[in-house]
């Protein structure tokens, strides 16, 4: 796994590592979903993202989350960055991988299975990589509405 605070906690700050600045990195568990939610929903808005884009990316993420959680081993790192006028959140687990994953809205008879989906559809981009030695790091994007996309 690539990220994570490694104590369960979400660490909002400043760091420069990777692409742009770190605005909240965080272990995730299944105790933590509702308390992650939460802190991205409340950085992403200090971020500028407001109204339903706000609440679109709020779920999309929350959809990778879920699916650290239900698929991916359980446990996960989740980093929320800033790059000038982009928010992109990065999410990690060490679970079994997805292999050749097709995001496509499942039969309308199918049970769940929408989440990838979801979180394609709520932002401006999501990216889906299977690390070599096994887990999945998902990362989506939002473009922040009147930013300059200097840095």
């Amino acid at each position: 796994m690539g990220s994570g605070a490694g104590d369960g906690g979400a660490t909002p700050g400043a760091s420069r590592a990777g692409a742009g600045a770190t605005l909240l990195a965080a272990t995730i568990t299944v105790d933590e979903m509702t308390r992650l939610r939460h802190a991205v929903a409340a950085a992403a808005e200090r971020a500028g993202l407001t109204g339903v884009p706000l609440e679109d990316f709020v779920l999309a993420v929350h959809e990778l989350v879920t699916n650290v959680v239900r698929h991916g081993g359980g446990r996960g790192a989740l980093r929320l960055r800033r790059a000038g006028d982009v928010l992109t959140c990065e999410v990690s687990d060490n679970g079994p991988g997805l292999g050749d994953v097709r995001v496509a809205l499942p039969a309308p008879t199918e049970v769940g299975h929408r989440g990838l989906w979801l979180a394609q559809q709520l932002t401006d981009g999501l990216e889906i990589h299977d690390g070599d030695g096994g887990g999945t790091t998902a990362r989506v994007t939002a473009h922040l509405p009147g930013v300059a996309g200097g840095g």
